[in-house]
């Protein structure tokens, strides 16, 4: 707090410097009546606490109290000022001088001279300097020949008469890392007979354990609300907290961190324009605050430093600040005006001076309190050549915060709770105090109290198993597909085999070991069972002999040929051309006023997407296929797309190529199997060789079914599969000529070859009057009610959307839980799975 002249008191400034010279005063005239309880009175009556919000003044206030009671008072006083940290202590000094000039300020290092003590003295220093077992503190406590010890000096004090009296500032940090040492100064050296806390930060809890452990009881309390600091023009109105939502395709691709800085300045680019705008030569300053550095990790300073420089901002034009105890230079920082981003930790945070700071960026998990009531508090304050224009222009007269990595905000509840205390309490922050997370994680957000985004349009459903979720998320570039274990996809296919469900045709672990969960199949040659009999196949329903199968040859045989088919379909279907300068996203900046309810501003903000994350998902996306080499498909597509730029006359190097490449196939993940899917239907064979079974064996007693293949209900069905196929035998639209279930593996069975490499035997083989397929035959597949993960599984996705050479689409269809099937339909907008309406038998007349 430093001025070229003096600082007149604001109203609330003024009636807190009487209330804490009137209270000494009182303590006083108590010493003086009863100077045998000097102990009791100033342990229990002559503790003074302050509390004001940051920025309301406070080392003012307490510099002109104690001006107030100098020479006032019935015995003199010498004070003792401690600051927490040493760049501080510059800074008291420096306010001290500029504005409270009647008080003598006394070096305790170099002058130690109890004889030319006067009343109104002060020693400003840290606890360290005189409490802490090091060489500087050893200096001070010990007598030579030339000079007293603090000890000897104090003790010489009170035989002269003088009364020692104690400030201590950011008193919510108690007595420090030292705190035994520290404790022991004051209570059995300082020993004194006035003592005045100020605080911004009304932690009770805190407050309590300090009175314990200095052995102090506050008697009197100074409270400044954060209103009266407001009216008086020294804080800001408002306080914006900055939300950013990313389009869904790209949310995997961009840095959260390089957009929280994006965001930062940006914000900081709007509050200087309207700076220079208004003729006010001021460069405002933004903060940026990074973790602590971990043994063997990158330097969190060197990185922020880099994104910075990335996003735009002059090397020159940003400050960094590393040390544990910050030396006196680095609050210089705060005022030069060739720095525009000050990068700091958490330790130099507390208490320095940063008037024309606006924006904070925050890029490390915050730790309780600090964060909320103290690191916002730098952005709060107003410059005194704002101070004109306060109330009257929205954008100078709030802060704003950006917060990243909502995960990683590990203490995040911790300062939500303590933000809310403020709220409830006398100071700091807001009544209307809210927290909202940076990016679009709703769990992270839920879980700390904060305001969740609107989820995205895949949401998690009741009933998901865990392969099904990782399968889905890997779908929705929300997790890499490296973290599908094939421990987890075997979990995962060994649940469905024991729920009935057909799960995806992967070469077994052991082929010799019987599979135990799977169900079971007829085989070729049928082999009675005991109690089982022999059901004929019914060729009066006009069943085909043999069922088309697609096939594959060995893909290394074609690979030459496949691959630049592959990049011809997936070059014609994504407009990579027009992505060929695409670097940066459009992402939503919404920012709401913590302070004032109703306070909103909303701006489209552009984000760059991180070449690495770029180029490592895609890279994951495509090793989709264990039989192409995924190097074989980059290389094809890449000769493709600088064919195009070529034919078109766009130049291109072959970074830009290869970046848009990867782009495309991140914002198009289907797009890219579906191109393998076509390109591989020029290879496939189809084969009719194996012929369906002419009997099966099943009980005795197996229900009849009238347009079953073999005229009953045999083998294994679960219990939407026997619901469905009961809905078939009942048919009377005349549509439904007979129905066969397609086991899954059997060499007759017929099965469609996926971009996976993998094969798929839908559920049923239907024959269906005027369908005009081969043999009229539609393929159907059941699945669950559609409330489970199983149906929105990552390879449900590619099945849904693959095609029969023959036999055209499979026709999906899931149970609702009245009973009525519905019709499954791949959402290409939605990039997922949906109903509608009911499943009609006339439906499979038509070919989809």
């Amino acid at each position: 707090m430093t001025a070229d002249f003096r600082l007149s008191l604001a109203p609330y400034q003024q009636k807190a410097v009487d209330a804490m010279a009137e209270t000494l005063h009182t303590v006083s005239g108590l010493h003086d009546r009863e100077p045998e309880h000097r102990d009791i009175i100033a342990r229990e009556l002559g503790v003074i606490l302050l509390q004001a919000p940051t920025g309301s003044g406070k080392t003012l206030m307490l510099g002109r109290a104690l001006e107030a009671v100098r020479g006032q008072l019935s015995a003199k006083t010498v004070w003792f000022w401690f600051a927490p940290y040493a760049g501080l202590v510059t800074q008291t000094r420096s306010a001290l001088t500029a504005q409270c000039g009647a008080l003598r300020q006394r070096d305790v290092y170099a002058d130690r001279e109890a004889s030319a003590a006067r009343d109104g003295d002060v020693f400003v220093q840290t606890w360290a300097s005189v409490a802490v077992i090091k060489k500087e503190s050893r200096k001070v406590r010990s007598d030579k020949e030339g000079a007293l010890s603090v000890d000897s000096m104090i003790e010489e004090l009170r035989e002269r008469g003088f009364r020692i009296g104690v400030v201590i500032d950011e008193a919510h940090l108690n007595f420090g890392s030292g705190a035994k040492a520290t404790a022991d100064f004051f209570l059995n050296v300082l020993s004194p007979d006035f003592t005045v806390l100020a605080t911004a930060t009304p932690n009770d809890a805190k407050l309590e354990k300090f009175e314990r452990d200095a052995g102090l009881k506050v008697a009197s309390r100074v409270t400044v609300s954060r209103d009266a600091v407001v009216k008086a023009g020294l804080n800001k109105i408002g306080l914006m907290v900055g939300v950013l939502r990313f389009k869904e395709e790209d949310r995997a691709l961009i840095d959260t961190e390089v957009a929280t800085l994006t965001a930062g300045w940006s914000q900081h680019s709007f509050i200087k324009d309207k700076l220079a705008e208004k003729g006010i030569s001021l460069t405002p300053l933004m903060l940026v605050q990074v973790e602590d550095q971990q043994e063997g990790k990158e330097d969190p300073v060197a990185r922020v430093k880099e994104r910075l420089i990335e996003i735009g901002v002059p090397e020159k034009a940003i400050a960094v600040h590393t040390s544990g105890e910050p030396d006196p230079a680095f609050h210089t920082l705060a005022y030069d005006p060739e720095i525009e981003v000050l990068v700091f930790k958490l330790a130099v945070a507390t208490g320095f001076d940063a008037p024309r700071a606006w924006t904070l960026v925050s890029v490390r998990p915050s730790r309780g309190r600090d964060f909320g009531l103290q690191i916002v508090g730098r952005i709060m304050r107003v410059h005194p050549l704002v101070r004109p224009l306060h109330g009257t222009e929205p954008l100078l007269d709030r802060g704003y915060v950006f917060i990243s990595d909502p995960e990683l905000q590990v203490g995040l509840d911790e300062a939500a709770a303590d933000l809310k205390a403020v709220r409830e309490g006398i100071a700091v922050l807001t009544d209307t105090l809210d927290v909202n997370v940076l990016g679009n994680d709703t769990r992270a957000a839920e879980s700390y109290g904060a305001t969740p985004l609107p989820p995205p349009p895949v949401q998690a459903v009741p009933g998901e198993t865990e392969g099904d979720q990782v399968e889905r998320q890997v779908s929705m570039g929300l997790l890499n597909p490296n973290y599908a274990t094939a421990s987890t996809l075997r979990q995962k296919s060994a649940l469905s085999a024991v729920e009935g469900f057909s799960a995806p045709a992967t070469p077994p672990l052991f082929p010799n070991l019987p599979d135990v969960l799977s169900p079971r199949v007829t085989p070729a040659q049928p082999v009675p069972q005991e109690h089982q009999v022999k059901y004929l196949l019914r060729t009066d329903l006009g069943i085909p002999s043999a069922l088309v199968r697609e096939e594959l040859p060995n893909l290394f045989d074609i690979e030459g040929d496949l691959c630049p088919q592959i990049a011809r379909e997936f070059c014609r279907m994504v407009p990579m051309t027009s992505m060929l300068l695409a670097v940066n996203s459009n992402a939503e900046l919404s920012m709401r006023d913590l302070f004032n309810a109703g306070q909103t501003d909303q701006r489209n903000l552009s984000v760059r997407m991180s070449a690495a994350r770029i180029a490592e998902q895609a890279q994951a996306q495509l090793m989709f296929n264990d039989g192409i080499d995924p190097r074989r498909i980059r290389e094809a597509v890449e000769a493709e797309l600088a064919r195009l730029c070529q034919k078109d006359g766009i130049a291109a190097t072959s970074r830009d190529i290869r970046r848009t490449i990867n782009l495309a196939i991140l914002r198009q993940p289907q797009a890219l199997k579906e191109a393998v899917r076509i390109a591989q239907g020029h290879h496939i064979r189809l084969e009719s060789n194996e012929p369906i079974p002419t009997e099966q064996f099943g009980p005795k007693d197996a229900p009849k079914a009238k347009k079953g293949a073999y005229g009953a209900f045999i083998g294994r069905y679960n219990r939407p599969e026997r619901a469905f196929v009961e809905m078939l035998d009942n048919d009377d639209t005349g549509r439904i000529k007979w129905w066969l279930r397609n086991p899954e593996s059997e060499k007759w069975a017929t099965r469609l070859i996926l971009p996976t490499g993998k094969r798929f035997f839908p559920d049923f083989v239907v024959g269906v009057s005027g369908r005009r397929t081969r043999d009229s035959i539609a393929l159907v597949e059941i699945k669950d009610d559609g409330e489970t993960g199983r149906l929105h599984s990552d390879s449900n996705a590619v099945k849904i959307r693959s095609e029969h050479s023959e036999y055209k689409k499979v026709f999906w269809s899931f149970r609702e839980t009245e009973g009525v099937f519905l019709k499954a339909v791949w959402n290409q907008s939605y990039n997922r799975i949906f109903s509608a309406g009911p499943f009609e038998i006339e439906d499979m007349v038509l070919i989809q």
